[in-house]
């Protein structure tokens, strides 16, 4: 997934001081002040009806109610490390991987919205983890895991999770790569219909590495070898097929991490967008509504905070809006108001909704 080199820059600041607080001051870039347009009041006074989940960095998974300023536990994992979240397209699912404060196995848990449900999925030595991913239809959850070379007894590989029932699927790559030396990294098409799988050598030491390209169709459950290359300046692989590039579907990051530089509003009443005029630093976060009218929410004066002005909507009326890299606020489009995020959210290892 590629995203731009001053998000990677921003994102990687907050991951850094998620492991190592005393490093925060020197990690991330001072963004200055964000200037709102709108009154602050307090969040309960928007009734938002839309429940936000978050994870604590010692592993518990919480259930926020943002207009009576409650959380619900709905599981108590005990984490020692960060825990890396995703969610799938239509909402349903969460899913998250962590390992236990002295463990020694990496766990991927998945949550049901539906029915407030935690299922472990898989676990295995900690080595060779990776985060998972849905597919763009909702309907399968992919883990892949290479063999720890200390623990040759350990299975490694690339699996296929349905995500209502569980039932696994390993995929057999038909590549000349030894199968305990195997590392994959995986892409969905945009239509769904493919899993992209970038197959090399873990154990490869030289400077060209053994890269295979593959593609799996689960509704036929067949494999076939496509082609690639990879794109130096935007440092990127692509896949390929007869010569022509296989559009690829973007996993959806935590609504923490995203940074999208417009936004629609669930039902399209509004559009949030970014706006930079030729030869000014002020970012300027607007939003317009279906007859054309325009109501400016906040302005900036960073490049890189500019960008990352939008995390999303919670509703057709509530706009989440990052400040700095550590605050949210929400902007409520119908009176012009802005509230903060409660204090546990801001400092959650992620949250989503």
């Amino acid at each position: 997934m590629n995203r731009p080199f001053h998000l990677v820059v921003a994102l990687s600041a907050v991951i850094l001081c998620s492991f190592a607080p005393s490093h925060c001051t020197a990690a991330l870039p001072v963004c200055g002040s964000i200037e709102p347009e709108g009154k602050h009041v307090a969040l309960a006074s928007m009734r938002i009806k839309t429940p936000v989940y978050f994870m604590r960095r010692e592993g518990q998974f919480l259930k926020a109610d943002l207009t009576n300023q409650s959380s619900k536990h709905l599981a108590e994992h005990g984490f020692g490390n960060g825990v890396s979240m995703t969610q799938s397209a239509n909402g349903r699912w969460i899913s998250y991987l962590g390992v236990r404060a002295g463990g020694t196995r990496m766990q991927y848990w998945l949550f049901d919205r539906q029915t407030d449900s935690i299922r472990l999925v898989y676990e295995h030595p900690t080595f060779g983890a990776r985060a998972p991913s849905f597919s763009p239809d909702s309907k399968y959850l992919v883990i892949g895991v290479s063999t720890d070379p200390r623990r040759p007894d350990a299975e490694g590989g690339l699996f296929l999770f349905d995500a209502a029932t569980l039932r696994r699927t390993k995929l057999k790559l038909p590549v000349s790569i030894p199968e305990k030396e195997i590392g994959t990294s995986t892409m969905w098409s945009e239509d769904g219909s493919e899993l992209l799988i970038l197959v090399r050598s873990m154990l490869h030491n030289g400077y060209e590495v053994p890269i295979e390209y593959l593609s799996y169709r689960p509704a036929s459950k067949s494999l076939e070898k496509v082609a690639g290359r990879f794109e130096s300046q935007s440092a990127r692989r692509a896949f390929l097929r007869n010569g022509k590039e296989i559009p690829l579907f973007e996993d959806l990051l935590p609504r923490s991490a995203r940074a999208p530089k417009s936004e629609d509003s669930p039902g399209g009443t509004w559009h949030a967008f970014v706006e930079n005029k030729a030869g000014s630093e002020q970012y300027v976060l607007k939003i317009r509504n279906r007859n054309g009218m325009t109501k400016t929410v906040a302005g900036i004066g960073v490049a890189y905070c500019g960008h990352m002005l939008i995390s999303g909507w919670l509703d057709e009326d509530h706009l989440v809006i990052r400040h700095r890299f550590d605050q949210h606020l929400v902007y409520e489009a119908s009176s012009g108001k802005m509230a903060e995020l409660p204090g546990e959210l801001k400092t959650s290892e992620s949250f989503t909704w």
